[in-house]
């Protein structure tokens, strides 16, 4: 706020100081905005530094135009899609016109233009990003040329808040200074000067980015009604004509395309039971571009070699940065990788993507994903992460029940502007290109799963009522003749819990603790490993509040790995058994691995 209130008052000053020196009464002059390369056809609805008039995707060179990296054998050019094709390009072209309807030659004295994009500007007017591609005037023609130069014609302020240029003309123009004289504009004549190198801030924006030209008087701004100043140009025109998401949201697809890049690895979350166990060791993710040139190599923002882009280093390409979350200190996530597809899943042609390093820790959360060739700017790539070995590593077990999740973003990740309202030109906060971070999806995507260490068994049947009861056994096998080494289970212990379902369809759940009915608990209600916990039906029942009589069925949840059971409908008179029920050893149940349909039951 204290930035505006200087600034805004330095930036009327100067607009005054130039009408000082202007000649009130009207002239024959227009002026207007024409655009000789059509607008940027896409930015980043995250974007700080999207080129405004820079065009569709074109050829650099004369080789064929592929979205391959193609050498022409006769000129040695590159040959692939770059925007804008020239280093710091893109360009307005403010064309103003003499219509001589007042005399033979008009001085409207000083003028003051200005371009208004509506939204910040990102780069400066002196040497950022770099030599030749800062905000610039050329290309004059007309009066606005003296000794092959534009010496009539200079900006004189930049906002970067409000997104305006204020271009001041008179005898003898200099950037950042106020003419004492206007120029004498000669009869029929156009004069023409191209704004060169402006990158603006799409953040938060959408659909369509237009420049406005006004004026401070003594000329006209857009076409004159009729005659030669008739095709002098617009007011206002599109710069930018569609502002969008650079990126779809991220999946973990269940089904992967069939190539060299998958073989060991399978689609959806990595799951790691809560000792640590690896029921699935592996995730992969998809992160497709939403427009077809959002992913580019630093040369394909502007045309064949390097010196002089938008971005300040060959290596500033568009990035991709992925944001893990939960990871417990010690999970071993590794033999991670990229690969780049287009959108039907066959090997793209280019793009060469890379990850700056293949491990990720609590510590070292974030990948970021780097182009180390051109991306082909006229389909849609798809960008694919797999991180191949997710094991325990020295992570304390039990696991925590919350999952690792992921989420993306367009990188290197900055401010449009300083605290103060400038243009950020420092090494670490004026990367060319930069984006706002927005993690995508909203609600992150689950790789990592830790279902509890459990076992889940059904009892098909239980009954008690008049002279039966049942009886149930409950065994942790995790003590066993194989031992760890050679494949067998690891020890571990834990509580039991009954879910019981009455044919009325009414449940009641009870889980063992201290007091808890039968015989083989602790003292705290845990079925240690290679103990068996035995225990009446109607004993369950009358600690669950559940009543003294039961017809139905009942999971038992193990809260250890490798229970089984066993039990048995007795008289109560004798003991005698009635009818042996089947206790079953369910699939792994999560919501990972969800209860198949249909499912086997089978031990």
């Amino acid at each position: 706020m204290t930035f505006k209130r200087v600034l805004m008052p330095m930036l009327l000053l100067g607009i005054i100081f130039m009408m000082g020196s202007m000649a009130y009464a009207q002239t024959a002059i227009n002026c207007g905005l024409k655009t000789p390369l059509t607008p940027t056809p896409r930015a980043a609805n995250t974007g700080h530094t999207e080129p405004i008039g820079a065009g569709a995707p074109t050829a650099t060179g004369t080789a064929t135009p592929t979205p391959t990296n193609g050498v022409d054998a006769a000129t040695g050019a590159l040959g692939f899609l770059a925007s804008p094709p020239s280093p710091g390009g893109g360009k307005l072209t403010i064309t103003c016109h003499n219509s001589g309807a007042i005399g033979t030659v008009n001085d409207p004295g000083v003028v003051a233009l200005t371009l208004n994009f509506g939204v910040p500007i990102t780069n400066t007017t002196t040497s950022h990003p770099g030599t030749n591609t800062q905000i610039r005037l050329a290309n004059c023609t007309g009066d606005f040329l003296a000794a092959g130069l534009c010496t009539n014609i200079a900006i004189n302020t930049t906002n970067y808040s409000a997104g305006q240029v204020v271009i001041a003309i008179g005898s003898g123009a200099t950037l950042g200074t106020t003419p004492n004289n206007g120029l004498v504009f000669n009869a029929a004549t156009t004069s023409t000067v191209d704004v060169m190198g402006v990158l603006v801030s799409t953040n938060g924006k959408t659909g369509q980015i237009s420049a406005s030209l006004s004026s401070s008087g003594g000329v006209s701004v857009g076409p004159a009604p009729s005659g030669p100043g008739a095709n002098v140009g617009a007011a206002s025109i599109s710069v930018i004509d569609s502002v969008q998401a650079g990126l779809a949201d991220p999946t973990s697809p269940s089904s992967l395309p069939n190539l060299p890049f998958f073989v060991g690895v399978s689609g959806g979350p990595a799951v790691l039971n809560s000792a640590g166990t690896a029921i699935k060791g592996n995730f992969v993710l998809r992160i497709p571009e939403a427009f077809v040139d959002m992913f580019r190599d630093a040369t394909q923002f502007n045309g064949p070699g390097t010196l002089g882009n938008f971005p300040n280093s060959p290596s500033a390409d568009t990035q991709v940065q992925v944001v893990l979350s939960n990871i417990p200190s010690g999970l071993n996530i590794a033999d991670c990788a990229a690969f780049l597809t287009d959108a039907g899943g066959t090997i793209a042609t280019s793009g060469s993507p890379s990850i700056n390093f293949s491990n990720i820790t609590a510590a070292s959360p974030i990948l970021t994903v780097n182009f180390n060739n051109v991306t082909d700017l006229s389909a849609i790539d798809v960008l694919w992460i797999k991180c191949a070995t997710v094991s325990l590593g020295s992570a304390t077990t039990p696991l925590p029940s919350t999952p690792v999740t992921a989420q993306v973003t367009l990188a290197p990740t900055g401010a449009a502007l300083s605290a103060t309202g400038g243009a950020l030109t420092a090494l670490t906060t004026g990367q060319v290109p930069r984006y706002q971070q927005l993690l995508q999806p909203t609600t992150p995507i689950t790789v990592v799963l830790f279902p509890p260490s459990n076992t889940v068994l059904l009892m098909t049947f239980g009954f008690v009522g008049p002279g039966y009861n049942t009886g149930i056994a409950i065994s942790n096998t995790t003590i066993d003749p194989f031992g760890t080494s050679g494949g067998g289970a690891a020890a571990s212990s834990g509580t039991v819990t009954f879910l019981m379902v009455k044919n009325d369809g009414t449940t009641k759940t009870y889980t063992t603790t201290t007091g808890s009915p039968g015989s083989g608990l602790t003292g705290a209600g845990i079925v240690a490993s290679g103990s068996t916990y035995v225990v009446n039906l109607s004993e369950i029942l009358d600690k669950a509040g559940f009543g003294t009589s039961f017809t139905g069925y009942v999971f038992i949840t193990a809260n250890f790995t490798f229970a089984h059971g066993a039990a048995t409908i007795y008289t109560t008179s004798t003991g005698a058994a009635a009818l042996s029920t089947p206790v079953l050893v369910l699939p792994a149940v999560s919501t990972a691995q969800t209860r198949n349909t249909p499912e086997g039951l089978d031990q």
